[in-house]
């Protein structure tokens, strides 16, 4: 007779067994499942990087056609489970990278602001910003910083405060 307890001791102790218990499949799959709605509300453009199989974007965008929110949720299920057969490393890797870019123009835009709000409150940074961003739109971004002191002061729209941070954007991102 085969002794269970010693059968199952031995089973047990060996290396080659990985128990995963059920808590840990599920938390598992919500975090496939975020990942899948994650994606499912990028854009278009963005949810091309993917290389999905077929059957990934169609989920995808019978996602994208849904309202209801239950429904969504159902399809978020279902999505994590097409999810759940295929290799995620490459996903995991284009998000991180999507989320790394979207990082680094919030950087840029307040970096760009910093700037602007500088070039508006003193009169010297402009010999800086020159020197440090050579470009032909100096008499330009002269021009919308007047402006932008005129509007400020009688209270108008900030037009020219937006068309200033603009020009400064086009410059950084043409020099960087």
């Amino acid at each position: 007779m085969l002794d269970v307890k010693r059968y199952l001791n031995t089973k047990m102790d060996s290396p080659e067994i990985n128990i995963i218990s059920k808590t840990e499949l599920k938390k598992d799959s919500k975090k496939i499942q975020a990942l899948g709605r994650s994606i499912a509300e990028l854009s278009t453009d963005e949810i091309k990087k993917f290389n999905f199989p077929a059957n990934i974007q169609q989920a995808i965008k019978e996602f994208k056609a849904i309202k209801s929110n239950s429904a969504k949720n159902r399809q978020t299920q279902y999505l994590g489970k097409l999810l759940r057969a295929i290799d995620l490393t490459e996903a995991y890797i284009v998000m991180e990278q999507l989320r790394t870019n979207s990082q680094k123009g919030i950087q840029l835009d307040h970096y760009v602001e910093k700037w602007r709000d500088k070039l508006i409150s003193d009169k010297e940074a402009i010999t800086e910003f020159i020197s440090l961003y050579p470009s032909s739109e100096n008499q330009t971004i002269r021009q919308l910083i007047q402006n932008s002191i005129k509007e400020k002061a009688s209270n108008k729209t900030p037009k020219s405060y937006r068309q200033l941070f603009q020009v400064i954007k086009l410059i950084i991102n043409n020099l960087q």
